[in-house]
């Protein structure tokens, strides 16, 4: 009687979601004990040490909608959910605080075919927000993540597709003193170049920016996502 009580607090508040012994003991103070009985009766399903999940009929944004645990989209995976999935990966990257949900959601993600990157930070150094259910890198933050990790296509489609809702001064304030990964440039001033670029190309100011210049190596790159934006767009 006690062990279904147990059970249906945990799905009541846990069910497509991750939970630590930790989280159980909320509901019942042998809560260790009742956990390693679901387990053994296939109601849950161990996850690694001390974490546990009740099945669930799940692709990997229902649970990533679904699951409990604080946790944000960022980079790549933000920007794909700002740009319309323009450029589709299989990697979900993700910023956590903590260490043992880290290790648990690689084990869980990897056991089901999801390959999740995450960062572990005691303060995010990303800005957030809140779209539907998930906690996702804001635009802009993304638009300069993506950059400074060279990920130029992702970054670049974002913009685009966004221009109508990014604040530029805000841009400007988070790409002004970072720099593209390994190299001297400044994002914002890749930033500055692929929009006068895509002014060029469409032949209408869709921007209103400074024309910047940019080291051969790089600008080669920027131009070809500029070119790839506006072909696909």
């Amino acid at each position: 009687m006690y062990l279904e009580k147990f059970y249906e607090a945990l799905k009541r508040n846990y069910a497509g979601s991750l939970f630590s012994v930790k989280h159980a003991y909320r509901f019942h103070p042998r809560a260790k004990e009742y956990l390693y009985r679901l387990r053994l009766l296939g109601r849950i399903e161990r996850v690694g040490w001390g974490w546990y999940y009740i099945p669930e009929e799940q692709d990997v944004w229902g649970f990533l909608s679904k699951d409990r645990n604080f946790k944000v989209l960022i980079k790549q995976t933000a920007a794909s959910i700002w740009n319309y999935d323009f450029v589709h990966r299989n990697v979900y990257r993700l910023a956590v605080r903590d260490r043992g949900y880290k290790r648990a959601l690689e084990a869980f993600g990897e056991k089901r075919g999801w390959a999740f990157e995450i960062e572990v930070h005691d303060e995010i150094p990303y800005e957030y927000v809140k779209l539907g259910g998930l906690l996702v890198e804001s635009l802009e933050s993304s638009i300069v993540s993506c950059v400074a990790e060279w990920s130029f296509l992702d970054a670049l489609a974002t913009l685009y597709f966004r221009r109508g809702e990014v604040n530029f001064g805000k841009l400007k304030k988070m790409a002004r003193w970072r720099r593209v990964s390994r190299s001297n440039t400044r994002v914002w001033s890749v930033i500055k170049y692929s929009c006068s670029l895509f002014n060029e190309r469409v032949r209408r100011k869709l921007f209103k920016v400074r024309k910047a210049s940019l080291e051969a190596g790089i600008r080669e790159l920027v131009d070809e996502a500029v070119d790839k934006v506006i072909e696909f767009a």
